[in-house]
């Protein structure tokens, strides 16, 4: 058979017409085994090879010596061999023009330095050919659609669900799970592992193109490129829901996951405000995972404006709703006084009229009442949504066997009216693991049946989020702002700006950081608007930028070698008087040389910053902009002053933002209230806030060179805001020019 050319990139990896499993075994125990058999015999309808140095046949299959010596160029293969090995195959593959591969060893970057070092070599083995993989350390690929078995489980229900995981045992149990509902099952699942090619990002992407995915579920240890991650969400959350839990969230999480696939995650609260911003949907458990997924990809939206109507036949599961609700953020729906007046009616006035609503009984005879009464709560033009709860699917069980009939015609009332009302509707069950008909028809449906009061309460939490979300402006992480780089939306540089010479006369000095003089300078030129200062060398400028002042000082010590410098001593407070700024000037530098000596700085004081004492403020915020875990600048607000690491009353937003999306952070702060104007109390400069936040946004966008930028504390008035104290430091991955210079001199 002479060469044909197959399909290249991702395309040859998650839907191939050709497969080769390198490592196929007569071995029933092994995997090599186990895909050629799954491929032979089940509905994949491309060419299948198998690979083996001995030759021979395999279940009556031939399979060949060597890569080198196949018929033709399959799209991909499936690595079955030892870890040691993966990196000659793939040149084999490439060779041979194989387009991609999955690789299925262990022992990799999850084992240790020496397995760190071989995923390496297999990286640049893949990009030296031109081969695409997915993996290592991964459970495999599933292609239902395509009839593309690599996982290895029998029995998967077809659907409109994906899954982009990196664990095969929560892959096994999404894929069992989605199999034993009614709903939407499995369309595609890709075991990711240790991304060491194709990852996060990227699969979504295709799966964004996907047309037999209606929503994706994401299981994640920790992706390599978060940013990637969100760019693409935030793509294809308008049109695809995506669920994603996240392990590692713990500091026990996070070193398992780092024994388990090698991952290092972002800093979970900054990951989790992309997710939010991007669209996606966080769970903080598994058993919400694939329930919230299908709800999502089954059922429709409610309408932003609107609430959440609540039907139960019990008072208590009534009262756990409202409460469960009112913790996910959900508004419940104020019925009309005609919905009022036609539920009365129906269920008499024994029942309670309030939302969530209670059947009071009145379903006890007849479960049709649950269909009479949700057709009335989903006419109403202010319910968005209606969870109904308890008992139904089990009216004939716990009453009467004589009221199945009835309750199967109720069921598919309730299907019906559902429907054709264009709005979701979720069911909570005591009865759902029985697996009664009436719910069956539900299911079918395609209506989430749970018997978790919380996870129902999750689904129809979540359906009610996405109808305000999609009637929002999107997250988009490559816009481009105007000339002046201003204005009220903050978005990303069409290009980097050219490096101030601060910045790179701190990098030849081979400095992580800028003084407080530099940054402020740095700042102020970019529109953060910060108080009057004077640099002293010596105890009588100090004096003399007091008595310029003409009120009490702060003085604060100037050390490149000490960025923290209240830890160093270097702090001194509402200093009034010449004689007292003379000697608060000794004590500080007296202290910052002592300091630096017993780190062994190369570093000495430059001298010392004095600035006016501020009165109290209203707030004290803390103000920033930082890089880490991949996510590329993360703005972050929240409670600032000496006690920030324990108030903990902090948010994130990733950058780029817009000035509605930090008002939305403050709103969610503790400290929010006060900025509001709490009991009466004065407002504070929410304006300022937001002007300094973005002023911060722009500098970390336009010089990426930045690490990190904090403002702590950030004093809030009524009418202005003033920033206390400022830290900037420097990106030491960047590249840093040779040489240096001779470190500042000691005043003095």
């Amino acid at each position: 058979m002479g060469e044909v050319v197959g399909k290249r990139g991702v395309d040859a990896v998650f839907a191939p017409r050709s497969v080769v499993v390198v490592g196929a075994s007569a071995d029933p125990t092994k995997r090599g085994h186990q895909i050629l058999r799954g491929l032979l015999n089940g509905d994949f309808e491309g060419a299948v090879y198998g690979v083996n140095p001995r030759g021979g046949r395999i279940l009556g299959h031939r399979v060949h010596e060597s890569i080198e010596a196949l018929p033709e160029a399959p799209d991909l293969a499936v690595v079955c061999t030892p870890a040691s090995s993966t990196p000659d195959v793939i040149e084999s593959c490439g060779r041979r023009g194989v387009a991609g591969a999955v690789i299925l060893a262990v022992g990799f970057r999850e084992s240790g330095p020496d397995g760190a070092a071989l995923e390496n070599r297999l990286r640049d083995s893949a990009r030296r050919f031109g081969v695409r993989l997915v993996g290592p350390n991964t459970s495999g690929i599933l292609n239902l659609p395509l009839g593309l078995n690599l996982i290895g489980v029998p029995g998967a229900a077809e659907g409109a669900i994906s899954l982009l995981v990196q664990s095969g045992n929560v892959a096994l149990g999404l894929i069992r799970e989605a199999s034993r509902r009614e709903g939407p099952g499995i369309s595609m699942c890709v075991g990711l592992g240790n991304e060491v090619d194709v990852g996060f990002g990227e699969a979504l992407s295709w799966l964004g193109e996907h047309p037999p995915t209606r929503a994706v579920v994401c299981y994640a240890e920790g992706i390599r490129a978060p940013r990637a991650f969100l760019e693409a969400a935030a793509a294809i959350t308008p049109y695809k829901p995506v669920v994603l839990l996240a392990a590692g969230r713990s500091p026990q999480g996070a070193e398992a996951a780092r024994s388990h696939t090698g991952a290092v995650a972002a800093p979970y609260d900054r990951f989790r405000a992309g997710l939010l911003q991007a669209g996606v949907v966080p769970v903080d458990r598994a058993d919400e995972l694939m329930p919230v997924a299908q709800a999502l990809g089954g059922q429709p939206h409610a309408s932003p404006g609107t609430g959440v109507a609540v039907l139960s036949d019990g008072g208590g599961h009534g009262t756990l709703v409202a409460d469960h609700l009112s913790e996910l953020g959900v508004e419940l729906a104020v019925p009309s006084p005609e919905t009022r007046a036609a539920l009365t009616a129906l269920l008499g006035p024994a029942s309670a009229l309030g939302n969530p609503f209670d059947l009071a009984g009145a379903a006890d005879a007849d479960p049709r009442v649950f269909a009479s009464a949700l057709k009335i709560l989903l006419a109403d033009p202010q319910v968005g949504g209606v969870l109904m709860v308890g008992l139904f699917g089990g009216y004939a069980a716990r009453f009467d066997e004589g009221l199945l009939g009835r309750e199967i015609e109720a069921a598919r009332t309730t299907a019906r009216i559902a429907g054709e009302s264009g709005k979701p509707l979720v069911v909570h069950s005591l009865y759902e693991p029985d697996g009664g008909e009436p719910l069956a028809v539900l299911k079918r449906a395609g209506f989430p049946v749970s018997v978790s009061l919380e996870v129902a309460c999750r689904c129809i939490a979540e359906l009610w989020r996405r109808g305000s979300l999609l009637g929002e402006p999107s997250w988009r992480p490559t816009e481009t702002v105007g000339p002046d780089r201003g204005g009220g939306n903050l978005g990303a540089a069409a290009s980097p700006l050219p490096e101030p010479p601060v910045l790179q006369r701190a990098r030849s000095e081979r400095r992580e950081s800028l003084t407080e003089p530099e940054a402020r300078d740095l700042l102020s030129a970019r529109g953060v608007p910060l108080p009057p200062a004077a640099l002293c060398v010596s105890p009588d400028e100090a004096a003399a930028a007091w008595a310029s002042f003409s009120r009490p000082v702060a003085l604060k010590v100037v050390s490149t070698g000490i960025p923290h410098k209240v830890d160093a001593g270097g702090v001194a407070l509402g200093v009034n008087g010449v004689e007292a700024v003379r000697e608060a000037f000794d004590t500080v530098v007296r202290r910052a040389r002592r300091h630096l000596e017993s780190l062994g700085s190369r570093f000495g004081v430059e001298g010392v910053l004095v600035t006016p004492m501020q009165p109290p403020p209203l707030v004290e915020l803390l103000v920033g902009v930082s890089r880490e875990g991949g996510m590329g600048p993360v703005l972050t607000v929240g409670s600032g002053g000496t006690w920030v690491e324990w108030i903990r009353d902090i948010g994130h937003r990733v950058l780029p933002v817009d000035e509605r999306n930090v008002r939305r952070l403050l709103d969610d702060l503790r400290v929010g209230s006060i900025l509001r104007g709490a009991r009466g109390g004065s407002p504070g400069d929410v304006d300022g806030i937001v002007a300094v936040a973005m002023a911060l946004g722009r500098v970390a966008l336009d010089l990426p060179g930045i690490a990190e930028i904090e403002i702590n504390p950030l004093f809030v008035y009524e009418d202005r805001v003033v920033p206390v104290d400022v830290r900037l430091f420097l990106d030491s991955s960047r590249a840093t020019p040779s040489g240096g210079s001779t470190p500042p001199s000691h005043p003095r």
